[in-house]
């Protein structure tokens, strides 16, 4: 069972991540989170040592959402094939999935923190190779289990699959628009059909 003390550091997490997200490090004031949280700025520095502090916890929150949603497509039954389909669905729809967090944390934070905050795009960079990490898994096992073969390792060919997602999630988010996302998920399956060569 919870304390009081823990369902309240929560709330402030849960609260204040899709803010930071949205704003950026530097945009998001303390009145901005005082006013969404209804909490005092002593209650916030009471739970958190300083805004840095809370801006991690929050990045580490959306970031932790963001795995689980991806390990539960990883780890789901089914071959390696069909997993990968199911990845291109994830981020198919992965506007929405997203949306209450207040967007890709990855793209936010990585490029809001990229010249005025060290720690959090460091730890926006530490997402991205994981989620390259998931996609480099699922073609391992394939290519293990003799389901399919790849004219490069798995790694190179995860991490290219991922920038040219990472890419229509920029778009979509810049133009508001997501057919940038769908279409270039649509292009990836037929692109996975054609190099994932029978083993």
């Amino acid at each position: 069972m919870t304390t009081k003390a823990e369902r309240t550091t929560a709330f402030i997490i849960e609260t204040v991540a899709p803010i930071f997200n949205r704003q950026g490090y530097v945009g998001t004031s303390m009145s901005d989170l005082t006013e969404a949280t209804g909490l005092t700025k002593g209650a916030l520095y009471g739970n958190f040592e300083n805004k840095e502090a809370l801006a991690l916890a929050a990045f580490q929150h959306n970031s932790n959402r963001l795995l689980e949603g991806l390990d539960a497509v990883v780890q789901s039954e089914g071959s390696a094939r069909e997993r990968l389909e199911a990845l291109m669905d994830f981020y198919r729809h992965y506007d929405q999935f997203t949306h209450d967090m207040g967007g890709c944390p990855i793209l936010n934070v990585g490029v809001d923190a990229q010249f005025n905050h060290r720690k959090l795009a460091a730890a926006a960079r530490e997402t991205g190779q994981h989620v390259e990490g998931k996609f480099a898994l699922v073609l391992e096992e394939g290519i293990k289990a003799g389901e399919f073969r790849l004219s490069v390792p798995p790694l190179p060919f995860a991490r290219q699959l991922f920038t040219m997602i990472m890419g229509a999630v920029s778009m979509a988010t810049l133009t508001a628009d997501r057919k940038y996302l769908h279409n270039t998920v649509s292009y990836l399956e037929l692109l996975l059909s054609r190099e994932l060569k029978p083993a």
